[in-house]
């Protein structure tokens, strides 16, 4: 696979916190991506609410796990790529799935039924990283060609392109209300888009190396970037040439950062094997697990911010609850 590679490093030291519950063997090989959401769904005239993760793997399987009494039950697992799974996103109801693969192909899933429900040939340019816009009407995907492809949920057509000012899409994020939708690129160009009036907001080199994740604060004035040079960056949409912080901690590549949804924590996932809980008021660490054997490619927060999932190279799920306050 023509994936760019990535350096161990000296995991950090200070992690003083555990895991709530490990999840070995989760796939059969590296796991890339991982999502999680809240589902609701009403069968028999009852509502019914699971916490539903999604997870993809260089096994070119995705798999649906429901958090059950703090431990991960496996649902369905999901066949069809052929050249490992990228990138998966769960959409705001938690009843549909996207993948990306390294075979150009995007899928969407029914995550009830465990089926999928639409092939997306998304051309010779690879499908990089996926992403539901918040009404679940439309997908993004970055793609190698400095674009973000725009795609109907429902017909499966590509609506629309953004061009960039980056160099091979490697991360996206929605904000809240599909207001604005962002990317990094792999020679450190952020780019924002204004999806109300589709004009660009922002255009700018934010680091001089690749940004491998990104993600809009709750409020959608805030952007946090994951970079390469080891750092995370938080940016006003406002005003975008000054950080409003930089945060450093890790000991090597930021691969992934998410927000939670009551706005007071960030997390990233690195290459030097390692997940940080940082403040989001006071921009400073507030946790650090180290407890991965490989990097760590991707981390995300559950919907109340109570939680947090993680998935590794090392074939690894760890699930771990966020520090009080």
């Amino acid at each position: 696979m023509n994936v760019p590679g990535l350096p161990g490093g000296p995991a950090p030291v200070g992690g003083q916190y555990s895991t709530l519950y490990k999840k070995s063997n989760a796939h059969t090989d590296s796991i890339w991506s991982v999502a999680w959401k809240k589902q609701q769904t009403v069968p028999r005239g009852q509502t019914v609410a699971n916490d539903v993760i999604v997870t993809g793997g260089v096994d070119d399987t995705v798999k649906v796990w429901h958090w059950v009494g703090d431990k991960l039950d496996e649902r369905f697992k999901l066949e069809g790529h052929q050249l490992g799974v990228i990138s998966v996103d769960i959409d705001e109801t938690g009843t549909m799935a996207a993948s990306s693969s390294l075979d150009s192909h995007i899928k969407l899933w029914d995550l009830e039924a465990g089926k999928q429900l639409k092939d997306i040939d998304a051309g010779a340019i690879d499908a990089w990283t996926v992403k539901f816009t918040t009404d679940s009407k439309f997908l993004m995907s970055g793609s190698h060609n400095n674009l973000i492809n725009i795609f109907e949920c429902e017909s499966g057509r590509k609506t629309t392109s953004l061009t960039t000012s980056g160099k091979f899409t490697l991360s996206l994020a929605i904000s809240a209300k599909t207001k604005y939708v962002a990317s990094g690129s792999m020679n450190g160009y952020i780019n924002v888009f204004d999806l109300e009036t589709g004009k660009s907001v922002i255009s700018m080199e934010a680091h001089t190396m690749p940004v491998r994740g990104i993600c809009f604060s709750p409020d959608n004035q805030l952007l946090a970037t994951a970079c390469d040079d080891n750092t995370l960056k938080i940016i006003d949409i406002s005003a975008p040439t000054t950080p409003v912080a930089i945060l450093s901690g890790h000991q090597s590549w930021v691969l992934s950062v998410d927000w939670s949804a009551d706005n007071t924590r960030l997390v990233s996932g690195s290459s030097d094997r390692s997940v940080i809980v940082w403040n989001s008021a006071s921009k400073k660490s507030e946790a650090t697990f180290v407890e991965h054997s490989d990097q760590v490619w991707s981390v995300k927060f559950n919907s109340q911010g109570t939680k947090i999932v993680s998935a590794s190279d090392d074939k690894a799920l760890h699930v771990y609850e966020v520090p009080p306050l």
